[in-house]
């Protein structure tokens, strides 16, 4: 007993420098700063829920005493940890929320920010609707200034619904879709309070690469980097404003690096856009190994230098590029190794989509710590915590587009998706992490039209160096795309591209599951934790290097410079609706509980630094 108590004394004396950090994440797209005239509270506690259609539910005086008191995030139900085939619920909720605003914030510019509702949903405020949502991955934000009640109770009311609708993506039935919508506001809800002098939210202001603040970057070496700054600001107020934008550029150790400001001058009820560029010498360049990310400061103040709006964004000076045959470079430099990867849908054990903020960055962390460098979000965009966390650890990320193998001929269907395509580069369009966007339908037969579309309008909001999208090589219209999504010849002859393309860039989105026919488990590739060592062998070796043809680690590590790498399906167990039984695919379980496939990841992983990045360099796993 006295060694035992030794050798777990020495496990917690010898924990990472991670074990006890702290993750810091983004509220409502932003950091809060103090001192900066703009507030940001939770909104997450004490709902109250009702599971099912009600008429009148959105009314102040509407009786809810009896409702479930619920907090946010919320996923509709708990459910068991084997959850396929539509066991969830779908079908209409009501949320209910009491609240008396705060004496403090009257005058002030009041939002809503929800950073989803799954499905179709209706926001009111003390009995006014104030938006109608199709979509269930994106923000939903209200501007509830003028509804609110100083002198008494005050009531958000949400009506959601999840059930199956082909009029706005993904559209697919839910019992022929290989994931699971879930249900709910099973996101983080805040309430931001700020001056009616203020920088905007760029998926309130549905402007073409505008709104808000947005951050790139130009001209970068290990000497200098420009960062390009584009800012709007809007003035509520009934008389003219003259002020300065003021950026303020910190180092990760808090260090001065670059300040600016610039002199606006904004008409009575307009906004204006500003544009402006810092240059940093000798930056600290983000890559996976070594995710710098800076602090920028970014304040509105008037004449006096009073500060009037403000907050802070965390940024990472980085360029990409896809050069075809050559490959990917990487801050002006050639990417050395492929980049092995894995697609990740955002479903837990028992909450399904109503994730902690917590398991997000962890989430991320494990991923890391097997010496993963990308992660495609299949097939959505997720949430603001998970992006934060790549950030900060060093994971690539290709975000998509909500959609798989579903296509719509009415014209509200392709309007809603090119709307998901906007805002989703509105939000995610500061995040270093970014690597690729996958703007077209996951497997669709869509238009040949459709394609290209969806590439202009990713390059019409990321009007800046370092914007690349991918597609499906066998879709259509995918001849617009720099970046193609197939498997290396040395490995799966059935499945890749018969005839390269110089200009063209590689990359395997999927690879790794295999089976007899899409509704058995008669597989080497999907095997639940439970079924044991053998089963978990198989597995292991079959996503390394197999004995048959097949895209492996092995096979991505072979190509040529031109193929880039791959994304393991999948990183996790997860429920689906047209099968009873869940994905076991994973080289973890829905706990995220490894499986050996996991160790057999880990170690292949080159050595890399310590601390928040993962552990040092490969390992061995004895199996038995």
């Amino acid at each position: 007993m006295n060694k035992l108590i030794i050798y777990l004394i020495s496990i917690f004396c010898c924990l990472p420098l991670w074990a006890a950090y702290q993750p810091e994440f983004s509220t409502a797209g932003f950091f809060h700063m103090d001192n900066s005239g703009r507030e940001v509270f939770s909104m997450n506690p004490a709902w109250r829920f009702y599971k099912g259609g009600l008429a009148g539910a959105e009314a102040n005086d509407f009786n809810d005493k009896d409702w479930t008191v619920v907090s946010l995030p919320h996923g509709i139900e708990y459910l068991p940890t084997e959850a396929s085939g539509c066991v969830n619920y779908q079908g209409e909720t009501w949320y209910r929320k009491h609240f008396t605003p705060d004496a403090a914030l009257k005058g002030k510019k009041l939002f809503l920010h929800f950073e989803a509702i799954m499905g179709k949903s209706k926001v009111f405020v003390n009995g006014k609707q104030l938006t109608e949502h199709f979509g269930g991955y994106l923000p939903v934000v209200v501007d509830v200034t003028e509804v609110l009640d100083w002198n008494g109770d005050n009531v958000i009311a949400v009506w959601t619904d999840n059930s199956d609708d082909p009029s706005y993506p993904p559209g697919k039935a839910q019992d022929v879709l290989d994931y699971t919508y879930f249900g709910g506001i099973y996101r983080d809800c805040w309430l931001v309070a700020h001056n009616n002098i203020f920088i905007t939210d760029p998926n309130y202001e549905n402007e073409i690469a505008g709104g808000g603040l947005f951050v790139a970057f130009d001209k970068i070496s290990d000497a200098s980097a420009e960062v390009l700054l584009k800012i709007q600001v809007r003035n509520e107020t009934k008389k003219a404003f003259t002020g300065v934008v003021e950026y303020e550029l910190q180092q990760p150790d808090g260090k001065q690096v670059a300040f600016l400001n610039d002199k606006i001058r904004i008409k009575a009820g307009k906004a204006v856009t500003s544009s402006d560029k810092l240059l940093v010498k000798d930056p600290l360049l983000w890559s996976p190994s070594s995710p710098a990310l800076y602090n920028l400061l970014v304040r509105i103040r008037d004449e006096e230098g009073n500060v009037i709006d403000g907050y802070r964004r965390r940024i990472g000076i980085r360029s990409i590029e896809f050069k075809g045959k050559d490959g990917f470079w990487l801050n002006g430099k050639p990417y050395e190794k492929p980049l092995i990867g894995a697609n990740r849908h955002q479903d837990f054990a028992v909450v399904g989509n109503a994730v902690a903020n917590s398991i997000h960055w962890r989430d991320a962390k494990k991923l890391k710590d097997t010496g993963m460098e990308v992660i495609r979000n299949a097939h959505c965009p997720q949430d603001p915590a998970f992006m934060d966390a790549c950030n900060e650890l060093g994971l690539f990320v290709i975000v998509n587009t909500p959609g798989w193998q579903f296509w719509n001929d009415a014209p509200e269907f392709a309007q809603r998706v090119y709307s998901d395509i906007r805002n989703l580069v509105r939000r995610d369009r500061n995040h270093p992490s970014v690597w690729l966007w996958e703007p077209i339908l996951n497997e669709t037969w869509y238009p040949a039209d459709f394609a290209k579309n969806t590439n202009d309008i990713v390059h019409a909001e990321y009007p800046y160096p370092s914007c690349y999208c991918g597609s499906d090589s066998e879709a259509r219209g995918h001849e617009v795309f720099p970046v193609l999504f197939t498997h290396p010849r040395n490995a799966d002859a059935e499945w890749a591209l018969k005839q390269s393309d110089d200009s063209k860039t590689y990359f395997t989105r999927e690879w790794g599951d295999n089976v007899d026919d899409w509704n058995s488990h008669n597989s080497p590739s999907r095997v639940a934790r439970n079924w044991g060592e053998q089963a978990m062998l198989i597995q292991a070796q079959h996503y390394a290097s197999p004995s048959y043809p097949y895209t492996s680690y092995d096979a991505l590590f072979q190509t040529s410079r031109q193929h880039v790498g791959g994304c393991l399906w999948h990183s996790f167990d997860h429920q689906r609706g047209y099968h009873p039984d869940p994905f076991y695919g994973g080289i973890m379980d829905v706990f995220r509980q490894p499986k050996f496939s996991y160790y057999m990841f880990m170690a292949q992983r080159p050595p890399v630094k310590t601390g928040l990045i993962a552990e040092t360099g490969p390992m061995v796993f004895i199996a038995h």
